[in-house]
């Protein structure tokens, strides 16, 4: 067998490996996910337009519900210029408060 053909058998061997294992990690992250979202009832939902008023829901029954935070990331830049970048601030450090219990 010349060089050729064995650089050719080689890559589509090493190809196979590739698609198959990127295959399986799909699958399996994938399962993963929805094993997660299962056990805590995880919801993440999208951002209405600006300007639409979404009523509060009534009871969420222990459901954490994500929203984007901000729909227009371009706005964001827009904003941010240098000077407002210079004069900005950091937003105080959560401080944990209340009676914890270190298991050893």
């Amino acid at each position: 067998m010349n060089q050729t053909r064995k650089m050719w058998a080689s890559a589509g061997v090493v190809g196979v490996i590739v698609v198959g294992g990127a295959s399986v990690a799909a699958a399996a992250s994938a399962g993963k996910l929805d094993a997660v979202a299962r056990e805590t009832r995880a919801v993440v939902e999208q951002a209405p337009p600006t300007g639409v008023q979404v009523p509060a829901p009534d009871n969420t029954d222990g459901i954490v519900v994500s929203k984007e935070v901000n729909p227009d990331p371009g706005a964001v830049v827009d904003y941010w210029t240098d000077k407002r970048m210079e004069e900005a601030e950091p937003m105080p450090m959560p401080e944990a408060t209340g009676n914890f219990e270190v298991a050893e």
